[in-house]
């Protein structure tokens, strides 16, 4: 399994392989759902045991505990899938049979920057709320040594660290410079974004955060954010055909 394939379903980015596998943690959530409810009804059990006497002993559930922007999560294999969508919403089962197949066919959309900016920005921006926190500033000063402003203005070295460590991993290079284009006086970047890309940003400042936290200088954070951390644009997206 490598690359990811964000298809939207009623407003919501559920998120498949390239070979069919489906995102079950991502996809449960719209329904309120965890995957492991499915995964120990008996009626689930018997049906994976039969998948074994028909398929092999291969693996049809798959778990990672990696960020989600990398894969993290339940993963389901295709024959598991549909029986897994079916237990979430009939309209869900048809809509992800349906996606399942276009995908295994390969009948697959050219990637464009306007289908990727949709999965990541919203319309209109959404009212401000405060992101980067207290926490994160704690640990950059520290770790910097620059010193505090009355005023409680940020270094301009702050800023860049926002957007090469922070922006940079989680969103493609084409979504940040169109919202950084977008910006009007006096907004931000994350009131430009979808709930699921805020999520993968407030995730990425607890994990730099955390790294600040345990670096002795600027050097040392900026060795260890590239070792932990992909290139600006890495995600690797395709998009399933409508």
């Amino acid at each position: 399994m490598s690359n990811i394939i964000p298809v939207d379903f009623e407003g919501h980015s559920m998120r498949f392989y390239e070979d069919g596998w489906i995102d079950a943690t991502t996809a449960a959530e719209k329904f309120d759902k965890v995957p492991n409810e499915f995964l120990r009804l008996p009626e689930t059990e018997s049906y994976i045991q039969g998948l074994e006497r028909r398929y092999g002993k291969i693996p049809y559930v798959k778990t990672s505990r990696a960020r989600k922007d990398r894969g993290g999560g339940t993963w389901l294999h295709p024959k598991l899938a549909v029986r897994f969508a079916r237990w979430l919403s009939v309209d869900f089962e048809i809509w992800c049979d349906e996606q399942i197949d276009a995908i295994i066919r390969g009948h697959t959309a050219p990637v464009d920057d306007e289908r990727i900016k949709a999965i990541f920005l919203l319309s209109d921006p959404s009212s401000w709320e405060k992101r980067f926190n207290d926490p994160l500033y704690d640990a950059l000063f520290r770790m910097t040594g620059l010193p505090r402003h009355r005023n409680d203005r940020k270094p301009m070295l702050f800023s860049l660290i926002s957007a090469k460590w922070i922006y940079g991993p989680v969103l493609p290079a084409e979504v940040y410079a169109d919202v950084k284009a977008r910006l009007a006086i006096g907004e931000k970047i994350h009131q430009h974004l979808k709930p699921d890309a805020l999520k993968l940003v407030e995730n990425q400042i607890i994990a730099v955060t955390s790294i600040a936290n345990g670096c002795s200088d600027y050097r040392d954070f900026e060795a260890r954010c590239m070792a932990a951390f992909p290139v600006k644009g890495q995600m690797k997206l395709l998009y399933a055909a409508a």
